[in-house]
């Protein structure tokens, strides 16, 4: 029996060892896949308690990575938060991590805005607020948003 738990604690190593190859992901992500694949949740605490011990997988690093991604696709913080918590990230992490890349969430809502809404009619309120409705959908706030559509309106005055 003891060999039998130590041919499928190797099994569900190597599977988190091919996982995380292929996918960055936290702590609660790979013991949610090992649970899939029918690994038993002492096993799967344990292969993910060795893999931490390992830095082959922290929750910290991993959080970074999501932070970055996500305002690379210009996603404000609030969405990259909910994405964070998603992902298991504690809300203490999740901070740590949104503080610690130092982005400005207001230039990035400007620059979301200036691609997706240039040549929009800003003196049309119905129009100024379907654009703050997209802003507000990918997560930024609503000074964000108030400076996003401020910076576009000043920059389409510019151009008249």
């Amino acid at each position: 029996m003891h060999d039998d738990s130590e041919k499928s604690l190797t099994e569900a190593m190597n599977f988190a060892m091919r996982s995380l190859a292929s996918k960055e992901s936290g702590e609660r992500e790979l013991a949610d896949r090992l649970l899939r694949q029918g690994v038993d949740e002492a096993m799967a605490a344990e292969v993910v308690a060795r893999c931490k011990a390992s830095g082959w997988v922290d929750d910290a690093r991993y959080a970074g990575m999501l932070v970055r991604s996500l305002a690379r696709r210009h996603y404000g913080p609030q969405k990259v938060r909910f994405e964070l918590r998603r992902k298991g990230i504690t809300g203490g992490q999740a901070e740590t991590a949104l503080d610690a890349e130092d982005i400005d969430w207001f230039t990035l809502a400007a620059d979301w805005l200036a691609r997706k809404g240039a040549g929009s009619d800003l003196s049309d309120p119905r129009v100024r607020a379907k654009l703050a409705r997209a802003l507000l959908g990918r997560g930024f706030v609503q000074d964000q948003v108030r400076h996003a559509l401020d910076e576009l309106k000043g920059s389409s005055s510019h151009k008249e």
